[in-house]
């Protein structure tokens, strides 16, 4: 079957269902995929780690391993053999046959998204030119693998590869000024500008390169840094006494003061990068760079390299631990990977779930101002209808975490905790289903989660009863007296289960409300919004 190859820099656009705009989605590595593609080597050292990696990885996802379809050492049932003597199972494993000439799939592979081509959304596949290495079969692979799933391919008319691009999934890209090196004839400015068009970001930062920390001359930003999660990068930390220190440090300054999506700085988990095996660091561009940050997270699983340096190997797997509460850290012995300048993430190459899902959640961490009723709040973006929206919290030390729906109050959609105590510990995720896809956050949930608690020194004043809104009755037939103590104008937005806007009023102290006789049914969302800016969020249950 042919492939659809479409040449452009314009972004194709594509209906957010819920949404109200059109763009194209590229997702963060750290949201939910379908699975993982990897290179079949034929050097059983190296075959070894993709072994480890496809078993670390199957219970969670698809692992798909490409196998080099002419005459080669192997056919899939030797592949398979040596899999089961590695204890990996037929689950979840499948073989695609293909010409490559190297492992190095992060760099020369596919990045996947979702885009709208006339069939409407779908995932289409993007291929950037991967023409300097003399290697014309890994540069080919992105055409081969959209062929192979008769997926659209989208050419970038641009030279760099896959592990020197980042994403954080809502708001920033990250390379480094390799990429201008590569594209002399671009300004940094147009490169910028065409790296935002593809990747779906609003803005593509250009980090320094290094020179003087191995690696070789690829300087790629996943060999110290990862993006843990929309609001949390991770980085190398080295002795002061390497060459590149004042370099790595000041890039990790400048992330921690950048912004997020959700307003707030990014929050820098550091990591020890560990020595090589003389027990010396770098000091030049062409050397060997260990680190622990060129991982592959795959949906609840984290697979990070490991060096055989047990108080290194371990710290890293602490912070790991630490970092992304929940999730299977499985460590994987690296080192027939790093003296290629490469680990982990630099042969994987995720590929996300067919359907469009993603949750879209600030997480709600540690001390909060007092709330008899905490309301979680968040968006989401889908390809299909949701048809479920969950939000499962659990009280100190309950064991089962109870479950409740969480509903539209345009644009944002909440769920609510009720009957909070000032002395109450809470844990919480969210979940997300359509007919055809479903996600949570985190994706390590139940066993990981996002836990706060309230800084008693607010209880006091919002409990006080000036700041009580209370709805009776409350289930009612439509009509219902609100009672509260502002003084101050309000403005009353009514949502029906779906999220549409039903009723809206302004009003001052207490009122009677009447809604449309017509209206079904149903759980519906008031959204109360104060004049001095605060917003209650209540739920009204009609009964007909």
């Amino acid at each position: 079957m042919q492939i659809r190859i479409i040449f452009t820099i314009a972004i194709f656009l594509l209906t957010i269902a819920g949404q109200g705009q059109s763009t194209s989605i590229t997702q963060a590595e750290h949201e939910k995929n379908e699975g993982v593609l990897m290179v079949w080597d034929y050097y059983p050292e190296r075959d070894s780690i993709i072994a480890e990696i496809a078993g670390a990885v199957q219970n969670s996802a698809q692992v798909w391993i490409i196998y080099y379809p002419g005459p080669a050492p192997m056919d899939t049932t030797e592949i398979r053999q040596f899999l089961l003597g590695q204890g990996v199972g037929y689950h979840n494993v499948d073989f695609i046959p293909a010409w490559t000439e190297t492992l190095w799939i992060r760099d020369y592979g596919p990045f996947t998204a979702y885009g709208d081509f006339g069939e409407g959304i779908e995932r289409y596949m993007m291929d950037a030119g991967y023409s300097e290495y003399g290697r014309p079969m890994d540069d080919s692979i992105p055409s081969q693998l959209a062929n192979y799933w008769n997926m659209p391919l989208v050419d970038i008319p641009l030279e760099f590869e896959g592990g020197n691009i980042l994403l954080d999934g809502l708001k920033y890209g990250f390379t480094s000024t390799r990429v201008l090196e590569q594209n002399p004839e671009y300004s940094e400015e147009e490169l910028a500008g065409m790296l935002e068009d593809y990747f779906s970001t609003e803005e593509f930062i250009f980090l320094e390169e290094l020179e003087n920390t191995g690696g070789g001359i690829w300087g790629h930003v996943d060999m110290y840094i990862n993006i843990v999660d929309f609001e949390t990068i991770m980085v190398s930390e080295y002795p002061e006494y390497i060459p590149d220190y004042e370099l790595i440090e000041s890039i990790t300054d400048y992330l921690g003061s950048l912004t997020n999506h959700f307003g707030e700085n990014f929050e820098i988990v550091r990591i020890p990068a560990p020595p090589n095996a003389d027990g010396e660091y770098p000091d030049s561009q062409d050397d060997e760079m260990r680190t622990y940050t060129n991982s592959l997270t795959m949906n609840d699983v984290v697979v990070v390299p490991s060096y055989n340096l047990p108080e290194f190997d371990s710290t890293a797997y602490q912070i790991y631990k630490e970092a992304m509460p929940g999730y299977d850290i499985q460590m994987v012995d690296s080192r027939d990977l790093t003296p290629l300048y490469g680990a982990i993430h630099c042969i994987t190459r995720e590929v996300p779930q067919e359907k469009l899902l993603r949750i879209i959640h600030q997480k709600v961490e540690g001390p909060q101002p007092y709330a008899e009723e905490k309301m979680i709040s968040s968006d989401f973006q889908h390809q299909n209808e949701l048809d479920s929206l969950f939000l499962y919290y659990r009280k100190n030390d309950q064991e089962e975490f109870t479950k409740t729906e969480i509903y539209q109050v345009c644009p944002e959609y909440y769920g609510t905790i009720p009957g909070c105590e000032p002395s109450d510990t809470i844990d919480y995720y969210i979940e997300a289903h359509t007919d055809s896809a479903f996600t949570k956050q985190p994706l390590s949930a139940p066993d990981g989660y996002y836990t706060f608690w309230f800084n008693t020194s607010t209880a006091a004043g919002n409990r006080d009863e000036s700041k009580n809104i209370t709805v009776a009755p409350n289930p009612n037939s439509g009509e219902f007296f609100i009672k509260t103590g502002y003084k101050k104008t309000m403005k009353i937005q009514m949502f029906s289960p779906d999220g549409r806007h039903v009723y809206s009023e302004k009003l001052r102290g207490n009122a009677v409300i009447r809604l449309n006789k017509s209206l079904s049914t149903g759980v519906y969302m008031m959204k109360i919004k104060i004049a001095d800016g605060e917003t209650v969020v209540k739920k009204v249950v009609i009964e007909r």
